[in-house]
């Protein structure tokens, strides 16, 4: 694989969040540049060649729209001139997944999650003539492209299933590598008198759920992170509830490893980062018995799984503060280590050159024989 050129193709940056990180993470792992297509190059790390393929397109105001943004994704995306000449394209996430490849260009698509609101959030969420109109389109249009990939590398096995699902993508084209985390740089402290929730502030993440779960508790909740969501979470706050905005990483850090216990509740994560940060600290989880996080936490062992509504997170915290759990410190964050950035860098490759092996084109030796002659 030394002489393969390989390129990253990313779909936006335009903030910083679990899937830039991988994707700045896939650039490192094989020194290889990140073409993206909407964002800034300030959401990249420093130490990354990154490349925004639609920054200077005179209709890039349509990045503004969600709805306009997937078509302009849809029709821009099939015909990328900056990816062909390169070897092996690595995609992460969905949008660029449009390309059409090179005849005999490898392509490996870590896949995040199928898209949520089309296949496994439309119970929940297409609740509007607009959403279920855009779930079907986005459903029928998308299909054909799951045909390009040699490979699909799915973020842990409730994606895996989703691809087979959602995609009929067969078991023999799928890989699950976990999301890398720098699992070194946490570590447990003294353990201080609150538990901690932190996200972004958005409807997804359910922190309201958590903070009215607080109402009735004699607990302190430490509420991290900025979003949408702020101000009417602070509206609704008991006084046991404090709130800090974005922490810094050393922040992040610092309170991951005093804290009793992190709450969790998003719906349905197809991941989930912020549990395998918090079990690198040493730290349980007390977390919503529901997509992948409900297999990362072992109920009574590393935390405690409920339900995700406040009565059921209540129960949760009064269970923790009077039985706590079964690991200790030490014992959780090992179980972080198989989440861990050189075991990503390691898988990742074998991956890739497994794939260019498969890939190869080996014709048949030619036969002469007398009778051709």
């Amino acid at each position: 694989m030394n002489d393969q050129s390989i390129a990253i193709a990313h779909g936006n940056y335009l903030e910083r969040g679990g899937a830039e990180a991988l994707s700045d993470e896939l650039a490192r792992t094989f020194d290889a540049p990140l073409y993206y297509g909407f964002g800034s190059d300030e959401h990249a790390s420093e130490d990354v060649d990154a490349r925004s393929l639609y920054e200077d397109s005179p209709l890039s105001a349509v990045k503004k729209s969600v709805f306009l943004r997937d078509l302009y994704y849809a029709w821009n995306a099939q015909r990328i001139p900056e990816l062909t000449d390169y070897d092996v394209v690595v995609l992460s996430k969905n949008e660029l997944s449009w390309y059409v490849p090179e005849d005999e260009q490898v392509v490996i698509h870590y896949t995040h999650s199928t898209p949520r609101i089309p296949y496994d959030l439309f119970q929940q969420r297409a609740d509007s003539l607009f959403s279920r109109l855009y779930a079907f389109v986005a459903r029928t249009m998308f299909l054909p492209n799951t045909k390009f990939p040699d490979k699909f590398v799915a973020n842990s096995e409730l994606v895996a299933r989703r691809l087979r699902r959602y995609w009929g993508i067969p078991d023999e084209k799928i890989e699950v590598v976990y999301p890398p985390v720098d699992v070194d740089q946490y570590e447990s402290r003294d353990t201080a008198d609150y538990y901690l929730t932190y996200s972004r502030l958005i409807p997804e993440k359910r922190i309201d759920a958590i903070v009215r779960a607080f109402e009735a508790l004699d607990a302190k909740l430490v509420v991290g992170g900025a979003g949408d969501e702020r101000e009417e979470l602070e509206r609704l706050a008991p006084d046991n509830v404090e709130f800090v905005g974005y922490m810094s990483e050393e922040e992040k850090v610092r309170r991951l490893g005093e804290a009793k216990a992190v709450l969790f509740n998003a719906m349905n994560e197809d991941f989930g980062i912020i549990p395998v940060e918090a079990f690198a600290s040493g730290t349980p989880v007390l977390g919503v018995n529901e997509g992948y996080t409900k297999y990362q936490i072992l109920d009574g062992e590393n935390g405690r799984l409920h339900d995700p509504d406040p009565a059921s997170i209540r129960e949760s915290v009064e269970a923790f503060e009077r039985d706590g759990v079964e690991w200790d410190a030490d014992e959780i964050a090992a179980f972080a280590e198989r989440f861990g950035a050189d075991r990503f860098r390691e898988q990742m490759r074998e991956v890739v050159a497994d794939a260019v092996e498969a890939a190869a084109i080996e014709p048949h030796e030619k036969q002469t024989t007398i009778e051709q002659l």
